[in-house]
């Protein structure tokens, strides 16, 4: 008899535990305690992945990829760690495409800050539909001067949301003309600068500092991109003698100039080819037509300073971007990896990840060690800035690469090891 109604006990055991499973599953998840996910932080990157500008985003794929596996794909902010998500967009080299994509991030994708890069067609478009829109936005590879003042920007006032850190158009002359000085030339300039922002802020702002220096500037006038024909501008330096070449033309359009000096017989005994002699990518055509070539020197693998993202040095991080890509890094390395470092530093100084503007104090109000250096956009020269120095380079024939970057001048940083004299080109 015991033993029965000790089944029967189990047995009333078991199905009421089963009836309350059946109840709990049941049981609408409204009413079951939720276990909170913590919302995905999303970073917005315009850049020109493709067309006259391609050369620039040369570096960038590599440095999100290596920002999310050094990151894990996440980010912890105020002692909670969020899904981390990188969604780039290809401004097509257009400033129109740059304003719709950034609309996108903004409207569609719903970021938290975005970044841009590679000249003011890019930069500036992208910063205004930010500041517009009200969203955090840092932005690197665009001259200080054309950013500010390519936006009419008020000296008195700045941005609100908008921040950019790069070398000023002066200060790259600066670092040019240290180099220049130092071979032997009449010191006249022919300059070819496009009817662009770059060019039209170059015009402005640059005479009075060649002239200072004792160079003579010797200006064609602005022109329409592209161009199939450089013939008068060729004619005009060739007439005055400018021994000293400076153009600030995107890569398809040097090509036409170039060809066509020589063609028509103008060898300068220096040359500077902006938006081209920055990136091995934009020499290697030209073979030893290039050698010589003077560029700015934005970063280089020799540059002292340190990733904040993965405690790299310059030389190691461009070492292992060489060995990962198979490919030659360019000063543009540097600045592609810095353009996530800024971001991603300010996010984690964050008060309130949900409020756009605690992700704008946090850009603002902080200074940031990254791979290029010391970034404080309280420093300016002007409002919503933070100026990076360069040195002087000159490509030479090299051992690893066919073209490589030797540092010849460092009076702007001398903290960046020269390693070669300054020298005229030598035409075959």
């Amino acid at each position: 008899m015991s033993k029965k109604i000790h089944a029967m006990n189990r047995r009333q055991v078991l199905k009421s535990a089963a009836a309350a499973g059946l109840a709990a599953a049941a049981t609408p998840a409204i009413f079951r305690p939720a276990i909170a996910v913590p919302a995905t932080v999303k970073i917005g990157l315009v850049g020109p992945r493709t067309g006259p500008l391609a050369l620039f985003y040369e570096e960038m794929s590599y440095c999100i990829e290596h920002a999310k596996k050094t990151m894990h794909n996440q980010i912890t902010i105020n002692g909670t760690t969020h899904p981390l998500e990188i969604i780039a967009k290809d401004s097509q080299s257009n400033p129109n495409r740059a304003s719709e994509v950034t609309q996108e991030l903004i409207l569609q994708d719903k970021v938290q800050i975005v970044t841009a890069f590679a000249t003011p067609e890019t930069v500036n478009p992208v910063s205004d539909q930010c500041e517009i829109n009200g969203m955090p936005c840092v932005t690197n590879d665009d001259p200080l001067e054309s950013y500010f003042f390519g936006r009419k920007g008020d000296p008195k006032k700045g941005f609100e949301w908008t921040y950019n850190f790069f070398f000023t158009g002066a200060g790259a002359t600066a670092a040019n003309m240290a180099g220049w000085q130092r071979v032997p030339t009449n010191k006249k300039v022919g300059v070819l600068w496009a009817n662009d922002d770059d060019g039209r802020t170059f015009a402005q702002v640059m005479p009075p500092v060649f002239n200072k220096a004792g160079f003579t500037v010797i200006d064609p006038g602005r022109f329409d991109l592209p161009s199939s024909n450089y013939t008068s501008e060729i004619t005009m330096f060739k007439a005055q003698n400018a021994e000293i070449c400076f153009t600030v033309i995107p890569g398809p359009d040097f090509t036409v100039f170039w060809n066509q000096c020589a063609q028509q017989g103008y060898k300068p005994k220096a040359v500077q080819a902006g938006k081209v002699s920055e990136f091995p990518q934009g020499v290697y055509p030209f073979g030893e037509r290039a050698n010589n070539f003077f560029s700015e020197v934005w970063w280089s693998k020799f540059h002292p300073f340190k990733s904040s993202l993965t405690g790299q040095s310059s030389m190691e991080f461009n070492s292992e971007y060489e060995q990962n890509a198979k490919q030659q890094g360019s000063m543009g390395l540097g600045f592609r990896h810095s353009l996530l470092e800024v971001p991603i530093a300010a996010l984690k100084r964050t008060h309130n990840i949900d409020d756009p503007a605690s992700i704008r104090d946090a850009v603002r109000d902080n200074s940031f060690e990254t791979i290029v250096g010391h970034i404080d956009f309280k420093t300016g020269p002007f409002p919503n800035t933070s100026e990076t120095k360069c040195v002087a380079g000159q490509w030479r024939k090299g051992e690893k690469w066919p073209l490589e970057l030797v540092i010849v001048d460092n009076k702007l940083e001398p903290s960046v090891p020269v390693g070669g004299e300054p020298e005229v080109i030598r035409y075959s």
